[in-house]
Order: structure tokens, then C-alpha cells, then sequence
């Protein structure tokens, strides 16, 4: 049997027409995403709001909502405002007729903060999001002193001293980032992930290639092995892992690549993610089985129904760009069920599910979806090899 795995090895080996779509494929593609997404993760990254602060007596005279101002303004990781000081308001007004400030922070003579924002054009661009900012940040100022003031007239003790109520003021507008996630997200690597379950899809052409070379009447070597010492269940048990090993190595190629080559992060979790590609390997050879079982179904219209069908999937995984990633979110909200049967969304899942989560619960799903259709897809070509019968060879 061994003698049969090798042998087989050998035979898919050469064909390097496999290695196209299996491993230069993915390859290229991913060069090509390095490229266009060079600026991306940059062009979504935050940017500190760009804010004018009257700094005349009455904003000096509100010690705590001056402090609050100054630390989100403070340069660092969690910088919220980028901060523009003026003598007037007049001054500040003239900077955000001139676009260089999205907003104005001042002081009334009563002490009240006050906000005034660029006029609302539309649409959720980065100016509609400063304004946002600018808002949360003075309403949830304002909650918090009328909260003090409130506790002050109930137990007018508690908050006797003015140090404390600045200390409240100040933490209780301080920017805390927290991550629920196990990695910060970064939109670029779904495209990768998603890359990585096409590529597992084209890699069902060499169990497809696999199991035609297993039928006499296909090839010359099939003949061979009909009519071999070797009985037929162990040869195709040993072709089978011939194919696995092949797409295996092809896809942890594809993946290498993509993770030092162009350094997409896959959060630190390198080895689970070799499990993924050895399920991933496994559902391929499924797929590949049967289509290559087909009955009175040419090598090259199998060839072609591979293509189609992983250039679909691939689609509703949200591979070809935004809209259709937005498409492939939507129909996971929506009909989760044709989600979870689409293996290219599986595969792109079963990734992100290691990049995006904490638990290896959402992974373990997926794994368990991709094998659960490896065991279907092997069933069914059982039954299509079992029922092939040879007049002669």
C-alpha cells in the first residue's frame, strides 16, 4: 500500500498543470492583494479629531472640563482630539469656515461648555465621524457633571472637595480602549482568508486528477492497477492520501507566503491555522473525489465544473471586494444556512474565527462543518466508484 501512495505521489507530482490554480495561483493573487491593499489598513485608521479650543478666561476658570479638553488632546495611542487653540471665538470661527477644524469647543460666562460643528454634508465620511466625537464627548461631559452636581445636592459632603470632582469629571470622559475580540480587526485580512478558501476549492482538481487516474478505462495507469495485485479499496485509500498530502503542502505554501511574505497577521495563532489547512486539505480531496467519480463525465467538463463552482462560492464569500463582502455578511445574517454550506465561507470563516475570537469554539464549528461535508462527499463517491463496471479494459 505504501508502494501505491508513493507511486501515486510521484504521478501528481508531475503534472504541474495542478499546480497552477493550486499553488501559483493563490500565490499571485495574494502578491497582487499586498499591492492594492498597501494603504488600506492606513486609510481606516483613526485619526485624532481636529478640534479648535477657545482658550480665553472662561475656559481657564473651568479647571475640569479644561482638564478633560487637555487629556484627550494629549499626543499618544489614544490621542481623541487633535487640538487648535484660539484667543477668540471669532478666530476659531474663521478656521472652521476654513475647513481646518471640524469643530469648536468653548466656555460660556456661566461655566457650560458649548459646541459648534462644521454644517452636516451627508454621508458617513471622516467629518460626519469627528462630529460624532465632538458630540459624545461634550454630552457624556455634561451627564457626568450633572450627575456630580446632583450626588453634591443630595449629600452636599460627599463631594466637598474640588479635587475629587475634577478627578470624576476627567476619568469619566478618559478614552479606555478596550478589545473584545482577540485581535484588533483589520479589514484587509477577510480578502486573505477568503483567498485561502478559494485556493482550498482549486485544490480539489488533484483529488479530481487522483481518482481519474484510479479508472481503467481513463487511463493506461488505472488499467495497471486493475488489474495489479492491490486490491481497489486500498488503492484508492492510498491515491486519496497521496491527494490530501499534495493539497496540503500546497495550500501551507500559499499560506507561508501570505503570512511572512506579505505579513498578513493571523494573530498569533500560526498552528491552529495549519489545522485549519489540513481540514481544509481534506474537504478539497473530498470534492475532488467526487467530481473526478462522475460517471460518462469527460476529464475536461470536470475540469470545468470545478472552476465554476469555486469562482462562484468564492463570491458569496466576499472575495471579489467590498460589495461582495457585504453580500457574504449579509446572507450569513440573513440565511446562515446557505452560509454554512458554502465550503469557501466555511474556510474563510474558520480563519477569521481564529483572528476575531478569544475561544476556539467559533473554529471548532467551523472545523467540525468542513469534516461533516468531507464525510458526505466521500459517501457519495463511494457510491458513484462502486457502481462503475468495466466490459473490458
Amino acid at each position: 500500500m505504501f508502494n501505491v501512495f508513493k507511486g501515486a505521489l510521484m504521478v501528481l507530482t508531475r503534472k504541474r498543470e495542478l499546480f497552477i490554480w493550486s499553488l501559483a495561483f493563490p500565490i499571485l493573487l495574494s502578491t497582487m492583494f499586498m499591492l492594492m491593499f498597501a494603504n488600506l489598513d492606513d486609510a481606516t485608521a483613526f485619526d485624532p479629531v481636529a478640534t479648535a479650543v477657545v482658550t480665553d478666561a472662561h475656559y481657564d476658570e473651568a479647571t475640569a472640563f479644561s482638564s478633560v479638553i487637555d487629556e484627550l488632546g494629549e499626543e499618544g495611542d489614544d490621542q481623541l482630539l487633535d487640538i487648535q487653540t484660539f484667543a477668540t471665538v471669532d478666530e476659531a470661527r474663521n478656521a472652521l469656515t476654513a475647513g481646518e477644524v471640524i469643530g469648536i469647543v468653548s466656555v460660556e460666562a456661566d461655566g457650560t461648555p458649548k459646541l459648534a460643528v462644521s454644517p452636516d454634508s451627508g454621508g458617513l465620511g471622516v467629518e460626519q465621524i469627528g462630529r460624532t466625537i465632538l458630540d459624545t464627548v461634550m454630552n457624556t461631559y455634561v451627564r457626568n457633571a450633572d450627575l456630580l452636581a446632583s450626588l453634591a445636592a443630595d449629600n452636599p459632603l460627599a463631594l466637598a472637595d474640588p479635587d475629587l470632582v475634577e478627578e470624576a469629571l476627567t476619568h469619566g470622559n478618559a478614552t479606555v480602549q478596550v478589545s473584545l475580540t482577540h485581535s484588533t480587526p483589520v479589514q484587509s485580512v477577510r480578502y486573505y482568508y477568503a483567498l485561502l478558501g478559494m485556493a482550498a476549492l482549486f485544490c480539489g482538481q488533484v483529488g479530481m486528477l487522483a481518482i481519474c487516474e484510479t479508472q481503467p478505462n481513463l487511463t493506461p495507469l488505472g488499467a495497471r492497477r486493475a488489474i495489479g495485485a492491490t486490491s481497489r479499496g486500498k488503492t484508492l485509500v492510498a491515491t486519496l492520501a497521496a491527494s490530501w498530502a499534495i493539497s496540503f503542502a500546497c495550500l501551507l505554501v500559499a499560506f507561508l507566503f501570505i503570512r511572512f511574505v506579505v505579513g498578513v497577521d493571523f494573530a498569533g495563532r500560526e498552528g491552529m491555522c495549519v489545522v485549519a489547512i489540513a481540514v481544509a486539505a481534506l474537504f478539497a480531496t473530498s470534492l475532488g473525489t467526487l467530481l473526478g467519480s462522475l460517471p460518462k463525465v469527460g476529464f475536461g467538463v470536470k475540469t470545468g465544473l470545478l472552476t465554476g463552482l469555486t469562482c462562484l462560492l468564492s463570491l458569496f464569500a466576499g472575495l471579489y471586494g467590498e460589495p461582495c463582502m457585504d453580500l457574504a455578511d449579509q446572507i450569513a445574517r440573513e440565511a446562515p444556512v446557505l452560509a454554512a454550506v458554502n465550503p469557501a465561507k466555511v474556510v474563510t470563516d474558520a480563519f477569521y474565527s481564529l483572528y476575531y475570537y478569544d475561544s476556539l469554539v467559533p473554529f471548532a464549528e467551523k472545523a467540525g462543518i468542513l469534516l461533516v461535508m468531507t464525510v458526505v462527499l466521500f459517501a457519495v463517491s463511494a457510491l458513484f466508484v462502486r457502481r462503475q463496471r468495466y466490459a473490458s479494459l
